[in-house]
């Protein structure tokens, strides 16, 4: 039984930390322009968060 929960235990952590890895995404800039990568992800009242949207600019 003590095996089993540490093979359990090992596994979970091999499995968690390659889904924490991050994957290069290369985006050329096109002529005359600038590729810019950003996050917008973020949490409002249309989803799980408590706030709106606006409130999420304005503290932008």
């Amino acid at each position: 039984m003590k095996k089993i929960v540490l093979f359990v235990l090992l596994l979970a952590g091999i499995v968690s930390t390659a889904t924490a890895q991050r994957k290069t995404v290369n985006l050329p800039d096109l002529p005359g322009y600038v590729t810019l990568k950003c996050d917008f992800h973020l949490h409002t009242v249309f989803s799980d968060g408590n706030v709106w949207p606006t409130i999420r600019v304005g503290e932008a």
